[in-house]
């Protein structure tokens, strides 16, 4: 099988129409179209069914892509090995970052890794979670740093671990519950999240993983749908709108600087929140961006990873609503 072929045929499938996948492969609509007729003609079977709309695979198009892939998976894999073999210290790779703790460790690693490998050029794209998973599906990223509360989300990727911490709910100092309590530098105990009920929080964007995954499941235990006045992916700016008084929140534990102008809280149940570096599977790391990996993970581990409170400080029933008997 050519393997240009194969490209071409793996990205008709990808982009579901020619005019697309012929701009990302650099060649004319009608002659990636030549390229298919010929192919079905000597397979005698048709690979697409061709709409106005998309082009979506046949069943033996479903056959021809699957081994198609696995091809493209085994080249990429050999590839990689004998870069490493030849002691290869050049090339592109991109990289899915999320929001805040993608970038920040990406921020801290780089000038480390550039040092040991100038040569090797890599391309970041901030993203939420979701975007990078249908992106490493379908080859355009090789790499991606990911965050959710449960690494089965992860599906369809090899996941490395880098780090866990907790979700803190953050309320203005001003706040009734939070303005008799002494300043400290670490979290309160939980508090009963029904005592919250009406007031307003500004929180992670709805389709992240943080949101559908940890918070919005919170409040419905708690019983009720917060007021959400704001959504950001920046958690800096959610923690400023809380130092200012003018609402709630939640972000990861990490992310938190402010503890003079915040009360921070656990959350009952203790929330965890994770963080991994994943690939492809099949996707072969080679020598240079294994040495990444390691960088990552030995800063995840020193910046982001946090341990779980105790029962005691975050338990998973909480009190009665208030104004019904404790």
């Amino acid at each position: 099988m050519d393997l240009r072929l194969i490209e071409y045929i793996v990205a008709i499938e990808k982009y579901g129409n020619m005019t697309e996948a012929a701009e990302h492969l650099f060649v004319t609509p009608s002659a990636l179209n030549q390229q298919l007729l010929k192919l079905e003609k000597e397979l005698d079977v048709p690979l697409f069914i061709r709409s106005k709309r998309r082009m979506v695979p046949t069943a033996a198009g479903k056959v021809y892509l699957s081994a198609a892939k696995q091809m493209l998976s085994i080249r990429q894999a050999a590839y990689s090995q004998l870069q490493d073999m030849a002691g290869c210290v050049t090339g592109t790779y991109r990289v899915g970052l999320t929001y805040d703790h993608g970038s920040d460790v990406f921020a801290r690693i780089y000038p480390v890794f550039h040092r040991q490998y100038p040569g090797i050029q890599i391309r970041c794209y901030q993203l939420l979670v979701p975007e990078m998973l249908d992106m490493l599906a379908s080859n355009d990223l090789e790499m991606a740093f990911l965050l959710g509360g449960s690494e089965e989300e992860w599906h369809g990727v090899e996941v490395l671990h880098l780090s866990e911490e907790n979700l803190l709910l953050g309320l203005p100092r001003t706040h009734p519950l939070a303005q008799d309590l002494p300043v400290i530098r670490t979290p309160h105990p939980a508090l009963d999240l029904r005592l919250l009920e009406g007031d307003s929080f500004a929180l992670a964007l709805q389709k992240s993983t943080m949101r559908s995954q940890l918070i919005d499941p919170i409040f419905m235990k708690a019983g009720y749908h917060p007021n959400i006045m704001m959504e950001s992916s920046f958690n800096a700016f959610l923690e400023q709108l809380t130092a200012q008084g003018i609402c709630n929140t939640i972000i990861p534990q990490s992310q938190v600087r402010n503890w003079t102008d915040i009360q921070w809280f656990y959350l009952p149940g203790a929330p965890r929140f994770r963080f991994g570096f994943g690939y492809a599977k099949g996707f072969r790391i080679n020598a240079a961006m294994r040495y990444f990996t390691t960088l990552a993970q030995n800063d995840a581990m020193q910046h982001l990873h946090f341990n779980p409170p105790t029962a005691e400080e975050a338990p998973e029933q909480m009190g009665e609503k208030r104004g019904e008997t404790l």
